[in-house]
């Protein structure tokens, strides 16, 4: 990554399936010469699961509906998170010379460890993606590789009520034979419990830009979509994010 000028998003989107389309598009439309780009949005109450889990073992369905929870399928593998306007979400674009997961994994997840430690909260990076305080989840992250093009995101528990959480993701302490990949059940937190005080996303999403350009020596410019990622976006939205066959079974049109 030679370029010492990043792209930052802003953009955010009502809708969870949109917002989902979003983040593959962003790696799909990127060239290998462009600028990394960052990413930082939040979904209205979702279970978000990942490419390769069954939504039956992993979400209380029925608990979903009755609270207008969507349930939602990103491209990228790992476990289910619920996500609310409490949880930030945070995407980052990169061209890699050479495909190191272990290394791309501890270098990405270490930005939103240090915004912590900046925050005034130590934490421990856990199974190469995730952070935990006091043994308690916070972040968990996952990843897409598409030629030397990596797009890696993680949500960060800033408010959420850890209790809803408890309850959506029941299933997942249940243990049921299945060939898909299944969510390891961690109890969690959030950054406002662990400081003891309010906590706004915003003052979190200001923390995670200022961490960025310092670690990588970068500065960040503002920017709209390109007409390829706003067109990419639409497609997607329309073929794949916004279907059932998706949602529920992972299938694309």
């Amino acid at each position: 990554m030679t370029h010492n000028e990043w792209r930052l998003l802003d953009i955010n989107f009502d809708s969870v399936y949109r917002n989902l389309a979003l983040e593959e598009a962003l790696i799909t439309s990127q060239q290998p010469d462009e600028a990394p780009k960052i990413r930082i949005w939040s979904n209205p109450p979702a279970i978000v699961v990942g490419r390769f889990q069954d939504i039956r073992l992993e979400a209380d369905t029925i608990l979903c509906m009755q609270k207008n929870i969507i349930i939602a399928r990103r491209f990228t593998g790992g476990g289910t998170v619920f996500q609310d306007q409490g949880n930030l979400n945070f995407t980052l674009v990169t061209w890699e010379p050479v495909i190191d997961l272990k290394a791309i994994q501890h270098r990405n997840i270490s930005i939103l460890k240090e915004t912590l430690l900046e925050m005034g909260l130590d934490s421990t990076i856990t199974n190469p993606n995730s952070i935990s305080v006091h043994g308690r989840k916070i972040s968990g992250a996952s990843l897409a590789v598409r030629r030397n093009l990596v797009l890696w995101h993680a949500s960060l528990l800033v408010s959420t009520d850890p209790e809803i959480i408890i309850q959506v993701l029941s299933p997942s302490r249940e243990d049921f034979p299945t060939n898909r990949v299944r969510s390891r059940w961690q109890p969690v937190t959030n950054l406002q419990i662990e400081l003891a005080r309010s906590v706004e996303t915003a003052e979190v999403r200001e923390q995670i830009l200022k961490t960025v350009e310092i670690m990588f020596q970068i500065r960040l410019r503002r920017s709209q979509l390109s007409p390829s990622e706003k067109i990419m976006t639409t497609r997607l939205h329309d073929l794949k994010y916004a279907s059932s066959e998706w949602n529920q079974e992972g299938i694309a049109k």
